[in-house]
């Protein structure tokens, strides 16, 4: 994604160097001090890039802030703000009111200090070049730091294992031992005679308490309030005439659009991803038909689905699974009317509930409940930190999930589209984890606030989870399933008939999803592909992973095996993609 990126070093590099000309975006500054150091920021259409300098110092902020302690600011003073704060002592006090979602770089002229700060929820990311806890380089792309001649590649064994059987990185993990994500909510200082740094937290999710003393009725209006700020704050940074926005069956994209519809005065335009008659589109159109804006389908299927997508590890660092890259398909059609996306991104999450364990698992430590996601890999999330001290397993999954993984798909779009994410608004989110969890679980709180405040967009059109309107009487989120639909499942399953059998079924009955990866991935094109790309001799994850375990793996799931899902193909092609491209 575009952003950052810095190099200690005496070696001054051109812009055309491959370390900084293949990150993403268009350079909106560009310096150095010779035999020093050199920066550079790459920015989406020239967004979200905030600058200040004088005699002491350099201030570079890549993101959005749009409030501070509850207060509406103006982001064209934050730069300097941050430089005033630094100076007399406050930057911690000043990183933990900020609202927004942000990555920054101060340069201390006079002390020769560089020093790196992450938002609060570690939405934008930055990486750092640790060699030998010397400070070599940061970077918003890892890209940058792998491909700068002084760098030395070290795969990290254990961060591979994690992306395969997990499906993403947790914690600061990326697939090299010297280069790791900076932790949420940090500040980062760095020595630039010594190289050596040191890192502090300036929040943690121990300073949200929690509340009993607000009603439920009273939370529904409170934070239906919130969330209208938040919408209302993001819609005010756009500069261009038109607002885009994913619109899918789901709720979040749905409450935005109604949201939108209040507060953007331009032309609204909608694209919905997927299979052509999938209820994702079926649901979509109604919903912008009814809001009276445009919607387009970007169509998904066996033959084009993976159009872009090896660019796609590229853009991501083989970060991203490349089987969960489906909003790529629709980019240029979006960034062709407008840079800004309304992004519905852990609505479901911190209004919806949806990362609450359930009754079944409450008598579990959390250390189990985690295992049961991360396995053998859960010591890797961080999960003791006490940035992550909370009453619930929510924001270790938010983290961890959240950004490493969901998060990601943001990255993926970035170098075109500029996100705005209100529901992870600071003031919204602190209201949310204030309240008692049965309040959110099942969406009890989301769906009494949207059928309060934007009933015509909810009461009678179906929710793509249930295929029926959401209701205060419902806590169901989970269709309903088929018994006899069940059994018919377990008769063909691992017979010689279960390939065709998927195939014909997704034919001739009604496309509830908007992809089919685990039959597209079978057909015989992209099977030649796979077996290509991962099983020959001298492939990148046979070479750390084994050939066993590589044949193994692609074979079992070309033979149905259970134990082999989609997403574990997935992640070894795009592990194979990215380094191969490193090369």
């Amino acid at each position: 994604m575009p952003g950052i990126v810095g190099f200690i070093s005496k070696n001054m590099l051109p812009d055309t160097h491959p370390c900084l000309l293949e990150v993403a975006g268009k350079v909106s500054s560009s310096w150095c001090i010779e035999g020093q150091y050199q920066q550079l920021i790459k920015t989406t259409a020239g967004i979200a890039h905030h600058h200040f300098d004088n005699q002491n110092l350099n201030v570079d902020i890549w993101g959005d802030v749009y409030s501070i302690n509850g207060i509406d600011c103006q982001q064209d003073d934050l730069a300097e703000l941050v430089a005033n704060q630094y100076l007399i002592g406050n930057l911690s006090e000043l990183c933990s009111q900020l609202n927004g979602y942000f990555a920054f770089v101060i340069f201390d002229k006079q002390a020769q200090r560089i020093t790196l700060v992450t938002d609060r929820f570690g939405i934008k990311p930055l990486y750092m070049w640790d060699d030998n806890n010397l400070v070599k380089g940061f970077a918003s792309e890892p890209k940058a730091l792998v491909l700068n001649p002084d760098y030395k590649q070290k795969v990290d064994l254990s961060a591979l294992k994690t992306f395969v059987d997990v499906g993403h990185m947790l914690g600061t993990q990326t697939l090299f031992s010297n280069i790791k994500r900076l932790a949420p909510a940090s500040i980062t200082s760095i020595n630039m005679t010594t190289l050596q740094y040191d890192t502090a937290q300036y929040w943690s999710w121990a300073n949200i308490k929690t509340s009993n003393i607000i009603t439920f009725n009273e939370a529904i209006d409170h934070a239906y309030t919130l969330f209208d700020n938040a919408v209302s704050r993001c819609l005010k940074t756009i500069k261009q005439p038109t607002l885009a926005i994913t619109l899918s069956g789901g709720l979040d994209s749905r409450v935005l659009l109604a949201a939108a519809k209040e507060h953007f005065k331009g032309t609204i335009k909608t694209y919905t991803f997927g299979e052509a008659g999938c209820d994702d589109a079926v649901l979509a159109k109604q919903v912008a038909q009814l809001a009276g804006v445009s919607n387009q389908l970007v169509s998904i299927d066996e033959h084009n689905w993976f159009e872009g997508r090896e660019q796609g590890v590229w853009l991501t660092d083989g970060l991203k699974n490349i089987l969960h890259m489906h909003a790529l398909s629709s980019v240029n059609n979006i960034s062709a009317d407008s840079n800004y996306l309304l992004n519905g991104y852990l609505g479901d999450v911190t209004f919806g509930g949806s990362y609450l364990f359930t009754e079944d698992k409450s008598l579990l430590s959390q250390q189990q409940r985690l295992a049961l996601r991360y396995f053998e890999h859960t010591p890797n999330a961080n999960i003791t930190d006490d940035y992550f001290k909370y009453a619930n397993d929510d924001p270790i999954l938010i983290y961890n999930r959240g950004v490493r993984f969901i998060g990601a798909g943001s990255d993926l779009l970035s170098h075109e589209l500029h996100n705005l994410k209100p529901f992870i608004d600071k003031d919204l989110v602190e209201l949310l984890y204030s309240l008692p969890d049965e309040y959110r679980r099942n969406g009890k709180l989301y769906h009494a606030m949207l059928l309060r405040y934007y009933p015509d967009y909810f009461k009678t059109i179906a929710w793509q989870q249930t295929g029926k309107p959401i209701s205060l009487q419902s806590t169901s989120v989970e269709p309903t399933r088929s018994p006899v639909k069940q059994r018919l499942k377990d008769l063909i399953k691992g017979s010689a008939f279960e390939a065709l059998a998927r195939k014909l079924y997704r034919n001739v009955t009604p496309k509830r999803h908007y992809v089919a990866y685990d039959t597209w991935l079978r057909e015989p094109q992209f099977k030649h592909f796979v077996k290509k790309t991962l099983c020959k001799d001298n492939s990148e994850v046979k070479k750390l992973l084994g050939s066993e375990f590589v044949d193994d793996t692609v074979n079992g799931f070309f033979a149905m095996s259970d134990t082999v899902k989609p997403e574990k193909i997935g992640s070894l092609l795009t592990v194979e993609l990215y380094l191969k491209r490193l090369q």
